[in-house]
């Protein structure tokens, strides 16, 4: 390779889900090559929208011979360009990140908020080409986007709680209600619906004595006309009720 070649081509990425104890995790794969070229460098970038511990690890082979194995230099960059970690060496080569709940509010509301990973081939003086896999794998636990209560007097009474989904992935709602201490009626029917205002429609509607729950698989698409999502829940009976509304989001990187 000449020295004009100094950044790497080449990646086809692949997605795998698996489960490390309690905890969900994805690991993104992304296949890189570098030239000799001290200039040389390799870069993905990749959503961080659960804390956790991230595990940046980087596999290669080196395309010509030398007496030591090639180094490299792997670098793991926040969204606001500052570095998270740094690590030197030959292959295998694996750096670690906590990744705190201040992380999420500050850099993961978003998926267009991408962390960098970077690969130097700049950790040697005798540099070599080389060739391999880099694997991130990534926190996707499910969190709350919403947890609050809500009070129905009854006679069509609603109220609407209006959310953000920040990702495409899979949101649960789930409304349970008691009637007033006063009520006649041990059971009181709630109508319950999650609607996204960015399409102006409803995406789901159930009626039932509670709890009532809600899933949906939020897409790409979807978001594109929108962020902001609503559940409403509706009161028709003569009976005052008191509930709570909680709405979860399991990311899908």
């Amino acid at each position: 390779m000449t020295k004009s070649i100094n950044l790497v081509v080449a990646a086809l990425i692949v997605t795998l889900t698996f489960t490390t104890g309690s905890a969900n995790t994805r690991t993104l794969e992304t296949r890189f090559a570098l030239s000799a070229d001290f200039r040389s460098e390799f870069s993905t970038r990749f959503p961080l929208l659960s804390a956790g511990r991230i595990i940046v690890e980087a596999n290669w082979d080196q395309l010509s011979t030398g007496s030591s194995p090639a180094s490299l230099r792997l670098i793991l960059i926040q969204p606001n360009g500052k570095t998270a970690a740094t690590k030197s060496g030959a292959s295998i080569l694996r750096l670690e990140y906590q990744a705190t709940e201040q992380d999420i509010q500050a850099f993961g509301e978003s998926d267009t908020s991408r962390w960098i990973v970077k690969i130097l081939n700049d950790a040697d003086k005798n540099r070599r080409e080389v060739s391999g896999i880099v694997r991130i794998t990534v926190p996707i636990d499910t969190r709350s986007l919403e947890d609050t209560q809500f009070t129905l007097v009854g006679s069509g009474n609603a109220e609407e709680i209006p959310f953000i989904v920040p990702a495409p992935g899979k949101v649960e709602v789930e409304v349970s209600w008691e009637p007033d201490a006063l009520a006649k009626s041990s059971e009181v029917t709630l109508v319950v619906s999650l609607l996204h205002p960015g399409e102006a429609k409803t995406i789901a509607r159930r009626q039932g004595v509670g709890p009532v729950r809600v899933e949906h698989h939020v897409t790409e698409e979807a978001l594109d006309r929108g962020g902001r999502w609503i559940v409403r829940v509706q009161n028709d009976s003569q009976t005052k009720v008191r509930g709570r509304v909680k709405v979860t989001y399991s990311p899908s990187l």
